[in-house]
């Protein structure tokens, strides 16, 4: 039982072998150059992935201790 796994862009469905695909920084699915979320001088799957790069996690102001002052 061999099982090919062939990798595609999350937008489109293109895989490697018709166009170049790239991994996001952030959490790895592969996307092509005609999908890809540009930001920053990077490339992204999501706009999502671009801000979560770019920001962080947004935390709660009323979690964090060092604005209790």
């Amino acid at each position: 039982m061999s099982s090919h796994y062939e990798k595609c862009c999350v937008g489109c469905g293109t895989t490697e072998d018709v166009a170049r695909l790239d991994r996001c920084p952030i959490c790895s699915k592969t996307f092509c150059t005609d999908c890809a979320y540009r930001a920053s001088g990077r490339r992204f799957c999501s706009d999502m992935c671009a801000r979560t790069y770019n920001y962080g996690d947004i935390e709660d102001d009323d979690q964090d201790p060092d604005l209790d002052d």
